[in-house]
């Protein structure tokens, strides 16, 4: 008896017997919301099938494949830059057939379906992965359905397939255990990445801001070396200082009153300054008379939100969102709030490998140089518009020196944006 697969209107006969079953077309191109119903359609009529992808998820391809999973010959699923999504590979674990690549070695990156009729086969190549986003989630992928027919590279498709099977490794427990936790740990990274960051324009013509996006490493340390309004040395001394008082006394609160003032710059413009430093470079803060007050009488409500940012380590958004509520909370029922120059400057002295401290003195030229409104940049967007764009230039993921000088500049390097876009001039 014959049977018959409709795809699109075309007509799939795996009546291997007789000449009635043509396979009206040799390739078929899948894209948008076909893509999945066909692969669904496919997977129900198919006799057997086998799949190679770089990353799967949960989505409805998988479904349909852990519902036919008696059919299914080989299934090799990769797991570099840990996209794979642990359920998945949970959810595959008890069938010999699914095995895996381990994040090691070359990236593995195929995203190829093999679907069996009788003796006739059917492929589908192209971009979509085995995740939501390709397939029920609107992503712009483009595959093709290939019919071995009109296609030999169909047969090396299906012994690519095989061969990377066998050279897979079985989905257990031990392996899970140990990709969870890494999967778990790259999760923020991943939300940062689908993000993306604001849009970053050159500066127009003649205009005198460094594009910082362009500054190689040799370019920023030259840019903070050139500063005309303070001196290298200087701020390196106030920054190193920042330091060791967070490392003797890990919490603002326990610092002393002229600590706690050195490090939030609320020193009065004739009061004498700690260690004989300036701490109002990187913005003086003495305007702030309730974050003053607070700072001096009640500096656990400022400490409790600087405490949420870790002293090493990296810091993910969740962190800054934690920082962002607990600062904020720490001036309720006060006639003023607590804005972005006063909470980012702290940030700036905890940890000034990650934050700038963004003042009236340098919001201009640092959001020129990114490409954003200076008058849009607040707390609820600082984590995208300043800290991830610092992140994605050539000179902060430079590695770290070992020149003496050049390692303090790279310990301090996103606060050291300051020297570079520091105006005097400019009171925003």
């Amino acid at each position: 008896m014959k049977k018959a697969i409709r795809l699109s209107g075309n007509v799939y006969s795996n009546d291997l017997n007789t000449n009635n079953g043509v396979w009206l077309q040799m390739a078929t191109m899948l894209t948008g919301r076909d893509a999945r119903s066909i692969m669904v359609e496919l997977l129900n009529k198919c006799v057997r099938f086998s799949a190679a992808v770089a990353w799967a998820g949960e989505n409805t391809v998988a479904t349909a494949m852990l519902e036919h999973s008696n059919k299914l010959r080989h299934l090799v699923i990769g797991t570099h830059m840990y996209q794979t999504n642990p359920s998945v590979l949970k959810a595959f674990k008890t069938l010999p057939t699914a095995r895996c690549h381990h994040p090691v070695g070359p990236l593995f990156h195929p995203k190829i379906y093999l679907f069996y009729f009788g003796d006739r086969k059917v492929c589908v190549v192209g971009s979509h992965n085995l995740t939501a986003a390709a397939f029920d989630k609107g992503n712009v992928e483009v595959s093709l359905l290939l019919d071995e027919q009109g296609d030999p590279a169909v047969d090396e498709l299906e012994r690519f397939v095989s061969s990377q099977w066998r050279s897979a490794k079985r989905i257990d427990d031990s392996f899970l255990y140990a990709y969870e936790k890494q999967y778990k740990q790259k999760a923020h990274s991943r939300e940062d990445l689908e993000k993306g960051i604001a849009a970053l324009n050159p500066p127009a013509q003649g205009e005198s801001v460094r594009p910082i996006m362009d500054l190689t490493w040799r370019g920023f340390v030259d840019g903070v070396a050139s500063d005309k309004h303070h001196t290298m040395a200087g701020r390196l001394a106030i920054l190193e200082r920042a330091a060791g008082l967070f490392r003797e006394y890990s919490s603002l609160s326990r610092m002393p009153v002229r600590a706690r003032k050195a490090i939030s710059a609320t020193y009065g413009s004739a009061e004498p300054q700690l260690d004989g430093l300036d701490w109002r470079w990187f913005g003086s803060m003495k305007s702030s008379g309730v974050f003053t007050s607070l700072i001096i009488s009640s500096p656990e409500l400022i400490s409790r939100a600087l405490d949420l940012i870790p002293f090493e380590g990296k810091i993910q958004k969740p962190d800054y969102e934690a920082y962002c509520e607990a600062f904020s909370q720490a001036f309720d029922g006060q006639r003023r709030v607590g804005r972005l120059p006063v909470a980012s400057r702290l940030l700036a002295f905890k940890r000034p490998d990650v934050f700038a401290a963004v003042n009236s003195k340098n919001k201009a030229g640092l959001c020129a140089s990114f490409g954003v409104a200076h008058t849009t940049l607040g707390l609820h967007n600082y984590w995208e518009r300043i800290v991830l764009p610092i992140q994605n230039t050539e000179w902060w993921n430079h590695p770290r020196p070992r020149a003496p000088i050049e390692g303090q500049i790279w310990d301090s390097r996103a606060a050291l944006v300051d020297s570079i876009y520091y105006q005097p001039g400019h009171d925003l």
